[in-house]
């Protein structure tokens, strides 16, 4: 009985410790003190790995961070401890949501996470956003329009979802239904490229040319914009203005046609990177800068290149792109290379021009520790840390060169803040 009270003392302890921590980090995420907030939220976690209110905000800071997987990680986390914490399901119905998107795949997986979501939370339009949307690539547009509207009926001002009931419209063949909704897009966002280009093609669709002209020429370019502008001038007699939108068409279905191209080989090559097939990747990748000078293709060429340790290519290939992604693999291929002093110069670089670059932070620490610069290492790891205080692998590497500094209480620590996931 003494012992289960002593550990039940001990579990509630940990809890007012945890909870403590997570208000504070709360006080500084409403000052825009993300990284220091998640620096607490992590601490929380280590005093009480249960809390689900902790996982939750360490998802936000993830999430606002760019590391959606990490976030989804957290938000499962979330449930795991709370099964009803309903906005870590609206988070993870947002997040797959994306990945969807991206994939162009996995919509019914999404659904569902969402309409488990709109049960935990169903006065939250933003769930009934996401799964109208999942309706759409499922072709359910009656379900979408049904979800569209109820987010109109919750909050009308919500974002984007006039324009995508009036897209769900459009796709029914209802464009009676789509141009009011379009024209308050318009008239609310002028500068809305996409839905003048919506909006034009309803008034096409009408046979309102007159009307729809001036929206294709404010519109997003591309050959179906220029397209049907052409079809319209022509009925409105305007021949050579006809003629000159025919001529916009083919210059940007050529260059459609390269960029399509090149994304598709790209998207090709990143499966064979990921299925281990590293040499078909780079012949990949290489393919599609034949195509296409890309540089967010390039860095991926990069990546491959550094896997088959092919350095000095890695190096020429991205000697012009400045990007930090671009340096950092530069770095990576120069230490390959046992240029660790060009390698830190040009990390040093990438940090002063882009001082919230975790990446460059933590390779520029890696680099100063295998120079013998333990106290630089230690500063620019400890940044890195700063930057994301959830990423184990760098409070790992600060440990380690705390341990070289003789720091032995902090290495600890760093250890033990960076076993929590």
């Amino acid at each position: 009985m003494v012992a289960a009270a002593l550990l039940l003392a001990a579990a509630q302890a940990a809890g007012q410790i945890a909870t403590r921590l997570v208000d504070q980090g709360i006080e500084l995420s409403h000052r825009g003190r993300f990284a220091e907030a998640g620096e607490l939220f992590v601490k929380a976690l280590a005093a009480d790995p249960t809390h689900a209110e902790a996982h939750y905000l360490l998802g936000l800071v993830r999430q606002q961070d760019g590391r959606l997987a990490a976030a989804a990680q957290s938000f499962r986390s979330a449930l795991k401890f709370n099964p009803r914490f309903g906005p870590a399901q609206a988070r993870l119905c947002e997040l797959e949501t994306r990945e969807a998107r991206a994939r162009e795949s996995g919509y019914s997986k999404a659904a569902a996470t969402c309409t488990r979501a709109i049960a935990m939370e169903p006065a939250d339009p933003e769930p009934h956003f996401h799964l109208g949307w999942l309706h759409t690539q499922a072709g359910n547009l009656p379900g979408a329009v049904s979800e569209f509207q109820t987010v109109l009926r919750m909050d009308p001002k919500y974002p984007k979802v006039k324009f995508e009931l009036a897209q769900a419209h459009l796709d029914q063949q209802n464009a009676a239904a789509a141009i009011p909704l379009l024209e308050e897009v318009i008239r609310a966002e002028p500068a809305n490229t996409n839905a003048r280009f919506q909006l034009g093609s309803a008034l096409v669709k009408k046979g309102d040319c007159a009307a729809a002209v001036p929206m294709l020429q404010s519109a997003t370019e591309s050959a179906q914009t220029f397209y049907m502008l052409a079809g319209c001038l022509k009925k409105l007699g305007r021949a050579a203005e006809a003629e000159s939108a025919m001529v916009r068409v083919k210059d940007l279905r050529q260059d459609a046609d390269a960029r399509m191209q090149a994304k598709y080989r790209a998207a090709v090559a990143a499966q064979k990177l990921e299925a281990g097939k590293v040499d078909e990747a780079i012949a990949g990748y290489q393919a599609a800068l034949a195509l296409r000078r890309d540089s967010g293709i390039a860095v991926d060429l990069a990546v491959a290149l550094l896997k088959r340790g092919r350095n000095t290519e890695v190096v020429d290939l991205l000697a012009a792109d400045t990007s930090p992604l671009a340096r950092y693999q530069t770095a990576l291929a120069l230490t390959g290379l046992g240029k660790h002093s060009d390698a830190a110069a040009l990390l040093r670089r990438t940090v002063a021009d882009t001082p919230a670059f975790f990446e460059g932070w933590y390779q520029l620490g890696a680099v100063l520790s295998a120079m013998g610069q333990p106290s630089d290492a230690a500063q620019a790891l400890s940044t890195a840390v700063g930057l994301r205080p959830d990423e184990p692998a760098a409070r790992l590497a600060y440990a380690n060169v705390l341990d070289k500094l003789g720091r032995s209480a902090d290495a600890a620590e760093q250890r033990r803040l960076g076993r929590v996931r």
